[in-house]
């Protein structure tokens, strides 16, 4: 037993560099190496500088019928589809702004159609921003909003802002509006209707071909961003995964609910026919409702004149406010009243001239019709 013990043990040792040889020849497989994506460093700017928003609400439409399903006030102006792009048109009606071939345009009222048709300068830089549509200009006449393609753009269409400098003559250079309102997808057709203190924008991210999702939101009057809390959950804020996550206590929400309520309600009266308030054509004629009016596009124009007549109302009242704190301020105060008052002036002479324009207009055109 200890020769056999002995023969066994030798046999093991002869044949242990046998298996060591066998192992070290069978194959090895490789693991694949996973390469991480490219970081955007713009990409990643943008999503560290994501401007916190409270989203109210968010509908899914076709994109060819977006504009229909927003309610914002008169006082915001008018936007239209049009064959080559969008176009916005000013609450009083003077003013016009559209795309055309890619680029902006605008003109002015004069009589009863627009004229001198020019370019807006300082917004297209070749590359970085081309393709221009959608136009949205602001209550102050020198904002203007619009979407773009180029490399400023972090995919598709983006929204982007400028301003008219008067002294240039010409818009500064168009800034990105950032995240969360841009993204991959196309961003379009940013509105703010200051009156009822409620914004639109739509978006293609995430929907079916062909369609576009609008977000209602509430404008910051100054910019906000998010603290360091809010650090991993930023991409999807950035991307509003979830616009409840923008809700914080949903107070604020709560409130433009109400305001988007008001402004729908504003929004039906403007669009009722009016038969309380009389339009004289000549001696012999007077109407009371759009439907009496045979010109094209009276009806729509004597519904802009009431409007505008309502506006000059308010203006009128809250220069008399002015007026009356003026006599009862301080020295100090007075400077500030006085500047005010010579501003709602002028704006209560501009309305007048334009009130008296259209009237005279849409009665010429009627009168030629009726004669």
């Amino acid at each position: 037993m200890k020769h056999l013990s002995r023969y066994i043990i030798v046999a093991l040792c002869l044949c242990m560099p046998l298996m060591g040889a066998a192992q070290k020849k069978r194959p090895t497989t490789k693991k694949p190496v996973v390469e991480a994506p490219p970081v955007d460093p713009k990409l990643e700017r943008m999503v560290m500088n994501t401007q916190k928003i409270i989203f109210i609400d968010s509908l899914l439409v076709p994109r060819s019928d977006m504009l229909s399903k927003i309610t914002f006030t008169p006082q915001t102006g008018v936007l239209k589809a049009e064959q080559q792009g969008y176009s916005y048109q000013n609450e009083i009606g003077t003013r016009r702004i559209f795309a055309k071939e890619g680029k902006l345009y605008e003109s002015m009222k004069a009589g009863n159609s627009f004229v001198n048709e020019q370019e807006l300068k300082g917004l297209i830089t070749p590359g970085e921003i081309d393709s221009l549509d959608h136009p949205f200009l602001m209550n102050d006449g020198t904002t203007l909003y619009f979407s773009a393609k180029g490399s400023e753009s972090i995919g598709g269409y983006d929204i982007f802002v400028t301003r008219y400098d008067s002294e240039s003559h010409s818009f500064l250079k168009p800034e990105n509006i950032g995240m969360p309102f841009n993204s991959k997808a196309d961003d379009i057709l940013f509105i703010i209707d200051e009156e009822s203190r409620i914004g639109y924008f739509a978006t293609s991210r995430r929907q079916p071909a062909g369609y576009v999702c609008i977000y209602s939101f509430i404008p910051n009057d100054v910019r906000q961003s998010y603290g360091d809390q809010y650090a991993g959950r930023l991409k999807s804020l950035a991307d509003i995964e979830r616009i409840a996550d923008t809700w914080g206590d949903g107070h604020e929400r709560t409130e433009a609910l109400k305001r988007m309520e008001k402004a729908q309600q504003r929004s039906t009266l403007n669009a009722q026919p009016s038969t309380l308030t009389p339009f004289v054509i000549n001696d012999n004629t007077i109407y009371t409702s759009p439907a009496d009016f045979k010109a094209m596009g009276n009806a729509e124009r004597y519904q802009q004149l009431l409007i505008m007549r309502n506006q000059l109302e308010t203006l009128r009242k809250e220069l008399q406010s002015a007026r009356i704190q003026y006599t009862n301020a301080t020295a100090s105060q007075r400077e500030s009243l006085g500047n005010e008052i010579l501003t709602a002036e002028k704006n209560v002479s501009q309305l007048e001239t334009n009130i008296l324009l259209m009237e005279q207009d849409i009665r010429n055109s009627e009168n030629q019709l009726i004669q």
